[in-house]
């Protein structure tokens, strides 16, 4: 995947902007920022509203794993000690740990759906 010359991003070939010279391996939002081109000739750059989409789209996606990890960590500092909640906490968060994969595999279609339908429509022009 190219680099941006001027913030050393790695990006897609969608996120560059096409041309020779200054343009060249110039990611768009690089480009805008520096006057290279306008917002309007860049169909990939993302607005605030689709970057805030996108990114409660993965924020919902990978919640699950944080959530779970906060969960073992609780048992194992709090409720391992407790006599009576100690099995009952660690076989539903054993259940939990199990599930998990599962419910990430079942629901990625619909992710990846989400993420296609925020993702801004990419013509490769000509010679690239």
């Amino acid at each position: 995947m190219p680099t941006c010359r001027h913030c050393y991003g790695t990006y897609a070939r969608g996120q560059f902007i096409h041309g020779n010279g200054p343009r060249a391996q110039v990611c768009v939002r690089c480009g805008v920022e520096k006057g290279l081109v306008t917002e309007d000739e860049v169909a990939s750059l993302y607005d605030a509203s689709t970057a805030n989409a996108r990114f409660s789209a993965l924020a919902r996606r990978w919640s699950p794993l944080m959530w779970l990890s906060v969960l073992w960590t609780a048992w194992i500092l709090f409720l391992s000690d407790v006599d009576p909640w100690r099995l009952y906490a660690l076989v539903l968060l054993v259940v939990f740990t199990l599930l998990l994969p599962v419910y990430m595999i079942f629901f990625s279609s619909k992710h990846m759906a989400v993420m296609a339908r925020l993702t801004p429509d990419y013509e490769r022009p000509k010679g690239h």
